[in-house]
């Protein structure tokens, strides 16, 4: 019997947030009989000060087939070391890709090195697909997926209006598909723990309530992410005094400011975990009462859960949401009154718990999987389509 050839997928993973989105993905991957899984690690996986999250990708037992140095723990706290490890991704992805041979890129999100990734494959004649293009959100992050986009052949979008901007930015619409978020199917498939468990394992106190902080720097206002962490931190410290709550900080990934808001941070007084695993940063978001910063997990994953939401700033201020957001700006009086409501008002809290998730397709790591095993792939030559 003659043996198919499996078409060999390329993951590129650059921080611990695309790998929590990437990771059931790349296990559907790994399931099918009609494709091949291939993995580059690269970026704030393989930094000391950022947790070296490599490890959490091997115990979880991929296999890594290169790895590329992108940043180091001395890089400045700037643009400028952003674009520096751009440039030393794209010079080393040519040879990586040349000797894996990859038939299909799969690019995520607005990540640099999958912009790097999606460079080389369309200058290599590879085949790109691309998840999550078409959202608007705000900062650098949006003209970076808008980007990937226009690199891209194969289309995963998040959403309705997300599919719609694809399209209106000249890409085909046979190739542009809605197929969610694939955490969202994690949420309901992991086991979860019983409070008193997940709390013991974080030392939390199980009789009081729990926010979860996670606020990334804004590159495009680098300028002010000192004074904007000071008044996040100044409001949840204030929350904690007044009410009968507690935190938990997780660090940002190193975009421009990264590491002063890991500076901050760790004298802020609040509890700081540098990296907390997908599954039980999941495991959190089901018994916690409030998330608080400016996280993607606060607009894609908090409507599953029902986790009321406080969207500080702008770096999200364009995504679509659920009903369980509460937007405020970089003032602590704002933030503070957000929390509040969060965490006591009856009304906010019962939208919050029938809230709609706009990002949740179902199953959506098997129809991404599925389409990867049967596309016909287009011309690797594109062309704006109107």
């Amino acid at each position: 019997m003659k043996q198919i050839k499996k078409r060999k997928i390329l993951f590129v993973t650059e921080r611990r947030t695309d790998y929590s989105r990437l990771k059931s993905i790349m296990e559907a991957v790994q399931k099918s009989e009609k494709l091949e899984l291939q993995l580059l690690v690269t970026g704030i996986h393989l930094l000391k000060d950022f947790g070296e999250t490599k490890k959490f990708i091997d115990r979880d037992g991929f296999k890594i087939d290169a790895i590329l140095p992108m940043f180091s723990d001395e890089d400045i706290d700037d643009g400028s070391s952003m674009v520096k490890g751009l440039g030393r991704v794209l010079s080393g992805m040519p040879d990586i890709f040349k000797k894996l041979k990859p038939d299909i890129l799969f690019a995520g999100f607005d990540i640099g090195a999958n912009f790097a990734a999606a460079i080389t494959a369309m200058h290599l004649n590879i085949h790109v697909s691309h998840h999550e293009g078409g959202e608007r959100s705000g900062t650098i992050d949006e003209v970076m997926r808008h980007a990937i986009t226009k690199f891209s052949h194969v289309h995963f979008a998040c959403s309705d209006q997300s599919v719609r901007r694809i399209i209106r930015l000249g890409e085909d619409p046979r190739y542009v598909f809605n197929v969610g978020v694939p955490s969202i199917q994690t949420i309901k498939e992991i086991k979860y723990w019983d409070k008193d468990k997940i709390f013991e394992k974080y030392d939390l106190d199980s009789g009081k309530k729990l926010i979860i902080f996670l606020q990334h720097s804004v590159t495009t206002e680098v300028d002010s992410v000192e004074a904007q962490i000071r008044e996040s931190a100044k409001a949840i410290n204030e929350i904690i005094d007044k009410h009968k709550v507690q935190a938990i900080a997780i660090y940002p990934n190193n975009d421009a400011g990264g590491r002063r808001i890991v500076e901050f941070l760790n004298q802020s007084g609040i509890k700081v975990f540098p990296h907390i695993d997908r599954d039980d940063f999941f495991r959190l978001m089901k018994v916690a009462d409030a998330l608080v910063g400016n996280s993607s997990s606060g607009i894609h994953e908090t409507p599953t859960f029902g986790l009321p939401t406080v969207n500080v700033g702008t770096r999200q201020q364009f995504r679509e949401r659920g009903g369980n957001v509460i937007d405020a700006g970089y003032d602590s009086r704002e933030i503070k009154k957000a929390i509040e409501k969060a965490l006591s008002d009856k009304n906010f809290l019962r939208k919050s718990r029938k809230a709609k998730n706009p990002y949740d397709q179902g199953n959506s790591a098997e129809k991404i999987v599925h389409i990867l095993e049967t596309i016909d792939l287009p011309p690797i030559q594109k062309v704006i389509t109107y």
